[in-house]
């Protein structure tokens, strides 16, 4: 049964939502201001999802994506909007998710936003007979990425170069891993591999001869670039070097960097900003991967000290040098787990950086901060439901929740970054 009706919400999926007899319906594709004809295709305890027959009225806020494959892909949630809407999209997203804290509307104060352009600095094709792109979804299909909006346009040549090269032997090539530097003048490559038949040095030689800034190609077996295995150097450098406000930092291929690099930027001087709110200068970063937060507060306030602690020990061996080669002296790194931080430290500690996986903080985890008690967390969070059910346990009981800030970090797709400072209460 179809029925006619008007958008009233959307979420961070690119879904519009609408009520129906009361009950919540998930209108895929639709955008908040359209009116449209659906049709119910699931039903749902709670909610139904309905299927977009058409648009009878559209949305001011819908614009005619501009991706040939967006909606094929799954790369991207929210190219059928304007870039303005989806960072209110965006905003409103986090808000929700953080009224499930019990506290009524908490406001995100600002949204932090970057160029929607070809902002990634880290991208991973797959090859087909037809096409090299994307996975579509968790299949094994491959959507050209030719016209692909967000990766820079050398990534795209690149591999149209890679695929040429190895037809029609491209049944042995499992991916490609693509990192550069924000200037573009280093490109680190790692060709994933599922057999031992190909000529992988003649490649490479190939490859920086076409294009001078791939300054290492690597290679592994296997067929998940990031599986924590060591890829194994051919050609050239086995890292890149990357600026970051104002520090020099060597990023190897396993090693964890934000892949946008300008609102990176722009996400740990709030961050920053956060962690000096108040008094005391000792800190700690956990979960910090290669380190960026702790490296950025050690270098903006000398007299600060951090303990940074992450698990990935490519990643601390990263963070380790990049110290040393910027002369940060206040700052140390230790491999472990981030909730076992009490052993890597001694004494009081005035802040803590919280930046998590998605699945957020563990049990263990939550404990720990509220046994250490620190004056402020600044939890960094890539997930505003996991997010929102660890801020209550931490607001339930020693703390209060002074600001919020939403990161653009991943423009045109439903990711969205947060940063939350939080204060210990008084009483």
């Amino acid at each position: 049964m179809s029925f006619n009706c008007k958008i009233e919400e959307m979420n961070l999926l690119g879904n519009g939502i609408t009520k129906i007899d009361g009950c919540v319906v998930f209108c895929l594709g639709a955008v908040d201001g359209d009116t449209v004809t659906i049709d119910i295709k699931e039903e749902k305890k709670n909610f139904k999802i309905a299927d977009v027959l058409s648009v009878v009225s559209p949305s001011p806020h819908r614009i005619q994506p501009d991706c040939p494959v967006f909606d094929k892909c799954g790369g991207c949630d929210l190219r059928h909007i304007s870039y303005e809407h989806e960072t209110e999209v965006k905003k409103a997203g986090v808000e929700n998710a953080l009224r499930k804290i019990g506290k009524g509307l908490i406001p995100v104060s600002q949204i932090i936003t970057s160029s929607p352009e070809q902002y990634r600095n880290k991208a991973v094709f797959r090859f087909s007979d037809e096409a090299f792109g994307f996975s579509e979804g968790k299949s094994d299909t491959i959507v050209s990425a030719e016209h692909c909006r967000i990766v820079p346009e050398i990534f795209i040549r690149i591999a149209s170069f890679t695929r040429d090269h190895f037809t029609p032997s491209l049944s042995s090539v499992s991916y490609l891993f693509l990192r550069k530097n924000s200037s573009e003048t280093e490109i680190s490559v790692i060709l994933g591999t599922r057999g031992e038949d190909l000529d992988i040095l003649s490649y490479a030689k190939a490859l920086t001869n076409a294009f001078p800034s791939v300054s290492g190609v690597l290679t592994k077996k296997g067929e998940h670039p990031e599986d924590g295995k060591e890829p194994t150097l051919v050609f050239g450098k086995d890292h890149i070097t990357e600026s970051f406000l104002g520090l020099t930092l060597k990023v190897s291929p396993s090693s964890f960097f934000q892949v946008n690099h300008d609102a990176a930027e722009k996400l740990c001087k709030k961050a920053a900003e956060y962690a000096f709110s108040g008094e005391g200068t000792f800190g700690a970063d956990l979960y910090c991967g290669t380190g960026i937060f702790a490296m950025t507060l050690a270098s903006m306030n000398p007299d600060a000290f951090i303990t940074g602690v992450e698990i990935n020990p490519y990643a601390v061996r990263d963070a380790k040098e990049n110290a040393v080669a910027n002369g940060l002296t206040n700052v140390g790194f230790f491999e472990g787990d981030s909730a076992d931080f009490a052993k890597s430290t001694y004494g009081s500690i005035d802040f803590i950086i919280i930046d998590p996986p998605r699945a957020g903080c563990s049990d263990k985890m939550i404990k720990e901060l509220l046994r250490l008690k620190p004056q402020r967390i600044v939890y960094v969070s890539c997930d505003p439901q996991t997010l929102a059910r660890d801020l209550k346990k931490l607001c339930e009981s020693k703390y209060d929740i002074a600001d919020v800030t939403a990161c653009d970090l991943f423009p045109r797709t439903k990711h969205v970054e947060s940063i939350v400072c939080l204060t210990r209460k008084t009483n």
